[in-house]
């Protein structure tokens, strides 16, 4: 639809992807996210099957709400967008704007090479502070390196909340954002006038009616990304163990470090955020990627409240004795 929207044909699209003005940049081009979501709402075939984004299995709104962490919708005022091939009346996203999107991407790397936090108080796009800056946390990472491992951890779960309430409609499409009172929420989005509408579905009114799915979806990429190599160093499992709490159920392996992308070599994130690198039988195992999304489904279609769903998600986010602050990680540095 958002490509119908930007009157985009799939074939230039396609071909713009392959260009050299695209080259290098950390592409879209697998499906990872899209299948482990299918998998945890119960997808039991091959990658090429369950990378189907179309399948069924997860609803087109939680796969939405799953791709939003990575491409949130966003406008730009004149002044952000010189020297860019930015369109300033429309939203920017990958699939909309994309060479304004790769633009500002690159402008996010270099700044964040250079030492500059962005974050809510100085303008920035959410691409530069979601990908750069103070909103890391979306993938599970910290903001920078030297964060220390509390800090992080409770941003993913101000993060968790906020989105577990909004999947069970307690916030609603006009909750203004300035209005959450979570802890540490006003540090993010205290300075706007966004509503929970313009974060989520800025430029597609086809999400709205189910925006507690949406939000769903971008819970599920942060426990998802917790997984992944690049941006979490977990210790394995202990067999057997579980969380304690109101629910109890196997215990992921604890974390030893959240890191940041700032200092990260892309190609090598990427490639541990590939399908290559998601070891499904470890993902299927107890305390894995998978059955964690399943429980959270399971806790949602229940309808338990967020005191209840929240000693599950502290025990998922359990930090390991002698946990160390951010950084990129040795297996992830630049010039590695």
């Amino acid at each position: 639809m958002e490509r119908k929207l930007s009157r985009m044909n799939s074939g230039f699209f396609d071909k713009l992807l392959n260009s050299a003005a695209l080259k290098g940049l950390p592409l879209f081009t697998e499906a990872v996210h899209e299948e482990i979501t299918q998998r945890i709402y119960g997808c039991e075939g091959d990658t090429a099957f369950c990378q189907d984004a179309d399948l069924g299995m997860a609803s087109p709104y939680v796969i939405a709400g799953v791709r939003w962490n990575d491409d949130p919708p966003f406008r730009l005022l004149p002044d952000q967008a010189k020297n860019l091939p930015c369109k300033t009346d429309e939203t920017v996203r990958f699939i909309t704007q994309p060479k304004c999107w790769a633009g500002l991407f690159w402008d996010a790397e270099k700044r964040a090479k250079s030492g500059v936090a962005m974050d809510g108080s100085n303008g920035y796009s959410l691409l530069h502070r979601s990908h750069f800056g103070d909103l890391q946390f979306l993938h599970a990472m910290a903001s920078k390196d030297g964060e220390t491992p509390e800090v992080t951890r409770q941003k993913i779960l101000m993060w968790a909340e906020f989105s577990w309430r909004i999947a069970l409609r307690e916030y609603g499409l006009d909750t203004r954002l300035r209005d959450v009172k979570i802890e540490g929420f006003a540090e993010h989005f205290g300075r706007t006038e966004w509503n929970v509408q313009d974060l989520f579905t800025l430029g597609n009114v086809a999400l709205r009616r189910n925006i507690d799915e949406v939000a769903f979806g971008s819970l599920l990429h942060v426990v998802e990304d917790s997984f992944a190599a690049g941006h979490v160093e977990r210790a394995e499992p202990i067999y057997g163990k579980q969380c304690n709490g109101a629910i109890a159920m196997f215990k992921p392996g604890s974390i030893a470090q959240f890191h940041a992308y700032g200092n990260q070599d892309t190609a090598l994130h990427g490639h541990a955020d590939s399908g290559d690198a998601l070891n499904y039988a470890r993902a299927a195992s107890q305390g894995g990627v998978i059955e964690v999304g399943r429980n959270l489904v399971a806790m949602l279609d229940k309808n338990l409240p967020w005191d209840t769903v929240k000693p599950y998600l502290e025990c998922v986010f359990e930090l390991k004795d002698g946990a160390t602050p951010a950084s990129a990680g040795s297996a992830f540095q630049k010039n590695n």
